[in-house]
């Protein structure tokens, strides 16, 4: 089976924020934008304007599932991110007025009282920083071309971007010692550096429902917060356009 790659340069309006799931009074974003909400974002050009409740689930799960029930049973088989090499970006925690009446006990909820709360709330602030997206896919390259430069945001519906570039083509499969920027599985063996532990989470997120969630590591000088290269010893990654992003 041919794989295709592609590599999307993204220029933040502002920056983004990506929740960690089951969060409340503590919304901590991640550093960089998870599997699961770049799958989501190149879903968009797929199934914009589509509503949403006609999915059991997601519309990205769905972009992103197997079954022949599936309205678009493509696969992506990895996604990656990481900042390029002239961007800096910083991390804070706003104080935000959020709804909270659904973390309330049910007699509360209806009460205007305990309707809204301060809630800190992580974002990743890079005005006019730009990101590198990688995704390995079963997708035909012209279809994936086409989605890659319908991206418009990571994350929550303010974090815009702006696809600036689009590099398409086949997807190399290969292993052993390399360098990789993208971040990866942590029980991939590597050496140490500069890096960030993150838990990431697998597949899509229901409300009520458990997530299962995957350790990475991130490539990272923490401060100011920049990429980084690592190396490691894949036993399966691809090569995408004379970078290499790591499966396993």
């Amino acid at each position: 089976m041919t794989l295709t790659f592609s590599k999307v340069k993204v220029r933040l309006h502002w920056g983004f924020s990506v929740a960690y799931p089951a969060t409340s009074k503590a919304k901590r974003s991640t550093i960089l934008p998870p599997p699961t909400t770049l799958i989501g974002a190149l879903s968009y050009g797929e199934y914009r304007g589509v509503d949403s409740l006609d999915f059991p689930s997601s519309p990205a799960e769905a972009f992103n599932s197997e079954s022949k029930a599936s309205s678009q049973p493509e696969k992506v088989i990895c996604a990656a991110a990481r900042f390029d090499d002239d961007s800096a970006v910083t991390y804070s925690e706003d104080v935000i007025r959020n709804v909270t009446s659904y973390f309330q006990k049910p007699e509360r909820r209806n009460d205007e009282r305990y309707i809204f709360n301060i809630v800190p709330t992580g974002k990743v602030y890079g005005p006019n920083a730009t990101l590198r997206l990688v995704y390995v896919t079963t997708i035909p390259q012209d279809k994936l071309y086409r989605l890659s430069w319908s991206i418009v945001r990571l994350g929550s519906k303010e974090g815009l971007v702006s696809v600036e570039d689009v590099e398409v083509g086949e997807a190399k499969e290969t292993s052993g010692n390399l360098e990789t920027k993208y971040y990866f599985p942590e029980t991939v063996e590597h050496k140490t550096g500069p890096m960030v532990l993150v838990n990431f989470w697998k597949g899509g997120f229901v409300w009520g429902e458990k997530v299962e969630s995957v350790r990475y590591v991130i490539p990272l000088n923490p401060f100011p917060i920049s990429s980084t290269s690592i190396e490691v010893n894949a036993k399966r990654a691809y090569e995408v356009g004379g970078e290499y992003v790591v499966v396993e």
